[in-house]
């Protein structure tokens, strides 16, 4: 028996639904399935300089249960269930301080990084929320008003999903400006919603890296 973890470097923050078909697809041998890194690259060089792989020589010792599976865009690690404890621990600091991404098959959970890469959530009344939770998104959507009648939720620079609220926004009053872009200008989008709610589930699903959001609004192309 043994405890898996997977690591590989994302762009932004996944679903576990999208890192669990990553996973899958990894540990199947498959390629092209993430971008090569180079924090991946100093993750392992870093990992085994402390752990290295398993030998015949250090069988006894090392936390590993299996010999590590490494690709150019992944690596994915079988810690021995003895040790899993204080290694899991190790290797989740050393991902975050790195730069990758863990996916922990066992309890379906995602660990991002943390540090510039992480999300910021901007309110019209000129505060930033570093690293909002699910629950900022929402009190933040909930209080939107005349006065304060706008939201930006942005996972890195040019990445961002954003609502404006009613005549400040340029929509009737009542209704909502949804926009979204993904870094380049021509990747700008906008539609006009007429219930928060979906505002909501859009944001949420946003921060968690599941697209599925757009399938449930009409969007156009910003011109600039």
């Amino acid at each position: 028996m043994s405890f898996d973890l997977g690591f590989w470097w994302e762009e932004r923050s996944i679903s576990p639904a999208e890192a669990a078909r990553k996973y899958g697809a990894m540990i199947e041998g498959g390629a092209g399935i993430a971008d090569e890194h180079p924090a991946l690259e100093a993750f392992y060089a870093e990992l085994t300089s402390r752990f290295p792989d398993l030998t015949e020589e250090n069988f006894e010792s090392s936390p590993w249960a299996a010999p590590l599976y490494q690709t150019s865009e992944c690596l994915i690690v079988s810690i021995s269930y003895s040790q899993q404890s204080e290694t899991s621990e190790y290797l989740l600091g050393l991902a975050s301080r790195s730069g990758v991404t863990c996916y922990d098959p066992q309890s379906g959970k995602v660990y991002v990084p943390k540090g510039g890469s992480s999300a910021t959530l901007e309110l019209a009344d000129g505060s930033i929320i570093d690293g909002p939770s699910q629950g900022d998104v929402i009190q933040a959507l909930g209080e939107l008003s005349p006065e304060d009648w706008y939201a930006i939720l942005e996972t890195r620079p040019g990445w961002f999903i954003q609502v404006g609220f009613g005549v400040a926004a340029g929509v009737p009053a009542g209704a909502y400006a949804l926009e979204f872009k993904e870094g380049a200008e021509d990747k700008h989008f906008r539609a006009v919603v007429g219930e928060l709610p979906s505002v909501i589930d859009a944001f949420r699903k946003f921060l968690s890296g599941d697209t599925s959001w757009r399938a449930g609004f009409q969007f156009s192309r910003v011109s600039y």
